[in-house]
């Protein structure tokens, strides 16, 4: 009796049709192709303004060209945004922003000849205690009073209006919490070119006055004012 090579395993002869390969489809492969790349021409520019404009910040020149078309306006919001834009450019000055409060008076005082260092003093001197106890001080400091956000920011709560919940316009004040604690401040302004139609924001940041697409970052939100408009 025979025996093959592999013991009692036998081979299994396969009958029917010889297996073909299958047949490539060029055609549905280009047309794959040519959706995906309109999908994403569609989809992908959107989205790349929107990077795009959540990078820019404005620069020098076109501060120039937004300051000489608002100039054309008397609006009280539109001169407080030509004098945010116009320290911008003067962050090496003699007479530099030193911090968010800074801005703020200097830009009323600029666009509206209002001194926010004499009336937040005359504010505090007839109602100390309805101000932030955060700095141990038993009455109004003038010298510093007007440095300090919270300050500020109280100034123009018990002055103005809280726009926080209706659309933001040029000229308003705009205050905020930081991540770390801290208060901030800035001006609402147009954005530079293309993005005029847009509201930025011009804040003191890192040692200087700068101008960016920031308006939609904040979280939490203080307040938002439109104090001597």
């Amino acid at each position: 009796m025979s025996r093959n090579t592999f013991g009692s395993l036998k081979t299994i002869e396969y009958i029917g049709p010889r297996p073909q390969k299958p047949k490539k489809n060029f055609f549905g492969g280009w047309v794959i192709l040519v959706i995906a790349l309109a999908m994403a021409s569609l989809f992908g520019r959107p989205l790349l303004a929107s990077l795009r404009s959540e990078q820019v910040v404005g620069t020098e020149a076109a501060a120039d060209l937004t300051i000489e078309e608002l100039s054309e306006s008397n609006a009280a919001g539109d001169k407080l945004a030509i004098a945010a834009l116009s320290l911008t450019k003067s962050s090496k000055d003699s007479s530099a922003v030193v911090c968010s409060a800074d801005l703020i008076s200097k830009s009323y005082r600029l666009a509206l000849g209002l001194d926010l260092k004499e009336l937040l003093n005359e504010d505090m001197s007839n109602a100390f205690a309805q101000y932030p106890q955060l700095w141990y001080e038993r009455g109004p400091n003038k010298s510093v009073d007007s440095n300090r956000v919270p300050n500020i920011h109280r100034f123009f709560h018990r002055s103005s209006e809280d726009f926080s919940q209706s659309e933001p316009l040029i000229g308003d004040v705009i205050f905020w919490t930081l991540p770390d604690g801290n208060a901030h401040a800035a001006i609402i302004v147009p954005g530079p070119g293309v993005h005029a139609k847009e509201k930025w924001i011009v804040h003191h940041w890192q040692n200087g006055v700068v101008w960016e697409n920031k308006l939609k970052d904040f979280t939490m939100v203080l307040g938002r004012y439109r104090f001597g408009h």
